[in-house]
């Protein structure tokens, strides 16, 4: 009933980031357009509140701000999409998978979506929850395939139909994750992630013993060459901006925001 659509993950997300985005504006306010166009708050008061910052992630331990970025949104065009698509696509999927199941995505994939982003892009702040979104996708797939036969008759066209859907939606998202102000790599890592997690844990719904083992141990292969190397480079090939370890508020900054997007030199980016 509505009670279910009202306590879940998706719903409870969704309702944390409006009300984390209208405390920040009222606290804060809203920042001049030529240094949000998203109508949102300043790149200073969003690295406050937990911007994915790779220079204060490796100079001062700050490594919560790999989850933080997932609460907060750089202005009303970067939140609505992204609220009303978890609303519509992610309520649906978590009372189809279970909340255990659609937390897990969600959080491990936004988390591998920062963590990619500080490796490919070292010297922007980003944030957002479309690394997240991306990953209930790319976790689509592998639920799909793994239930592929048990479908009933009157509802494989249906499952063609929605695998076609998820398919485009992949397809169309790569290179519009290319788009100025969007954070291309957390975008892509999200989605890369949600495909091996979403094998682990949808490899379970197989109903054959060896495809089922098959679909965890390459989901759990995928996981160990995603994490391991994008940590190994994180720690040791990068070098962010010296000028992100001190973001001044306006109107001083000139760094810009991404937001899960990225930020990267007074503007915010989104996805």
């Amino acid at each position: 009933g509505w009670q279910k659509l009202i306590l879940c993950w998706s719903t409870l997300f969704a309702v944390a980031q409006i009300v984390i985005f209208i405390y920040l504006v009222l606290a804060e306010g809203f920042a001049e357009e030529k240094d949000n166009s998203m109508i949102g708050p300043t790149t200073y008061v969003l690295n406050n509140a937990g911007a994915k910052n790779a220079a204060r992630i490796l100079e001062y331990g700050e490594w919560w701000r790999l989850i933080t970025p997932l609460g907060l949104h750089g202005g009303l065009f970067h939140l609505i999409p992204n609220v009303l698509l978890q609303l519509r696509v992610g309520v649906v999927l978590e009372a189809v998978w279970g909340h255990a199941a659609w937390i897990t995505i969600y959080v491990l994939t936004g988390v591998y979506g920062s963590l990619l982003s500080c490796a490919v892009m070292p010297d922007t702040l980003s944030i957002g929850s479309s690394g997240a979104l991306c990953g209930l996708l790319g976790a689509w797939v592998p639920f799909i395939l793994a239930t592929w036969n048990q479908t009933l008759p009157r509802d494989v066209g249906q499952r063609n139909s929605q695998l076609f859907m998820v398919l485009t939606t992949i397809a169309l998202m790569v290179p519009l994750s290319f788009l100025p102000m969007v954070d291309f790599a957390a975008h892509l890592g999200g989605c890369a992630m949600g495909v091996a997690v979403g094998a682990v844990i949808f490899g379970g719904r197989l109903q054959t013993r060896n495809w089922m083992i098959a679909s965890r141990v390459l989901g759990v292969v995928g996981v160990l060459l995603l994490v391991p190397f994008t940590l190994y480079w994180v720690l040791n090939e990068i070098e962010p901006a010296a000028s992100l370890l001190q973001i001044c508020p306006p109107p001083g900054c000139i760094i810009i925001v991404s937001s899960s997007s990225s930020t990267s030199s007074s503007s915010t980016k989104a996805p």
